[in-house]
């Protein structure tokens, strides 16, 4: 009788201790190992080296540890083509979706799901968004020696037969989507090459003067050719953000230039001027808080803040939840996404 009284108490006392046991863990680890310690991230960046993805992956990756639990090792790797769409379809099918493997995402994948092009082998509004690390438009720019140096020379030009030619990642990207819809929109011809792996390659063509210029997205260019404007060897024509550059206040919007109808138009094209990253469907949600968390904690960085000051970006920050949001809305506004038909089929 005492020895079956004396098991009852023993096992009654272990109940116990076991409940406090897990009661005292850490929030983290009741849920999993949501630890990164001794762990490496790697950031897929959808471009060639060089470029503004690239410029921004790298970015990520010098800061973003340190915000993290564990502060993992964060490495970068480029991986070129199809302007980002091997690298969202690698990131959607095949990366870790354990929060290790994260990945630039491409404007050019709303464009493609607008076209329903086959390439595309995920859904965009089932990534899990980790943030916003940029919003902005494109620069519209020619190397100033050509003769088309404003868009009334370009009409004057079209007149002549002659087009300004402008390199492009491909079709679905926003350097060719740019100048496409300034066709649409302001009436003009334009000669768009594309296929080149990544904004490097655009930009030695342009030194060489097999382009005459690009739409480029405005913290790559400052990141990547500042000295370009600097000493006159591009006139920037155009800016595509609903306000001027204060770098560049003599630069007018391509709202300013539109026809007063084309504002739903206008929207469309600021609906896909951000620059994300994303983990693949599916990570685990205790992981995910971890990276949105530690996304935001970034950007209160000083020293976060003083190398987007230096690259020239301009840094706006929108948390991953928001952006998943954003992304469904945007995949269901048909004025959006007929206007990308449109100028694209």
């Amino acid at each position: 009788m005492e020895s079956r009284k004396f098991r009852s108490v023993m096992l009654s006392t272990i109940a116990l201790i076991l409940t406090l046991a897990f009661a005292l863990r850490p929030a983290g680890a009741q849920s999993g190992d949501s630890s990164f310690k001794g762990q490496t991230i790697t950031v897929i960046a959808g471009s060639s080296a060089g470029g503004g993805t690239d410029s921004l992956a790298r970015l990520l990756a010098r800061h973003f540890s340190k915000h993290i639990p564990g502060n993992p090792r964060i490495v970068v790797t480029n991986m070129a083509g199809a302007a980002g769409l091997i690298a969202a379809n690698h990131l959607y099918n095949r990366a870790p979706k354990d929060g290790t493997a994260l990945g630039t995402m491409a404007t050019g994948l709303t464009f493609r799901t607008a076209l329903r092009d086959p390439a595309l082998k995920l859904q965009l509004e089932k990534f899990t968004y980790l943030g916003q690390i940029a919003s902005e438009g494109n620069l519209v720019y020619v190397r100033t020696e050509t003769p088309f140096t404003s868009i009334e020379a370009i009409k004057k030009a079209n007149k002549e037969g002659k087009k300004p030619k402008f390199g492009a990642q491909a079709k679905a990207h926003n350097s060719n989507v740019v100048p496409k819809a300034m066709e649409s929109i302001l009436g003009i011809d334009v000669d768009v090459v594309y296929g080149y792996p990544g904004t490097a390659e655009i930009l030695l063509d342009i030194e060489r003067g097999a382009l005459d210029g690009r739409a480029h997205a405005r913290g790559s260019l400052f990141a990547t050719r500042s000295h370009w404007v600097e000493k006159n060897f591009i006139k920037v024509l155009v800016v595509t953000s609903p306000t001027r550059d204060s770098r560049l206040p003599n630069v007018p919007t391509l709202e300013e230039l539109a026809p007063a109808n084309s504002k739903p138009l206008l929207e469309a094209m600021y609906s896909v001027q951000g620059r994300t990253f994303a983990m693949p469907p599916g990570a685990p949600p205790e992981r995910a808080k971890i990276l949105r968390d530690a996304f935001a904690a970034m950007f209160k960085d000083r020293e976060f803040q003083q190398d987007v000051d230096k690259l020239g970006w301009n840094d706006e920050l929108i948390h991953g939840e928001l952006l998943n949001k954003k992304v469904e809305e945007l995949l269901h506004n048909e004025v959006a996404m007929g206007f990308f038909r449109k100028i694209l089929e």
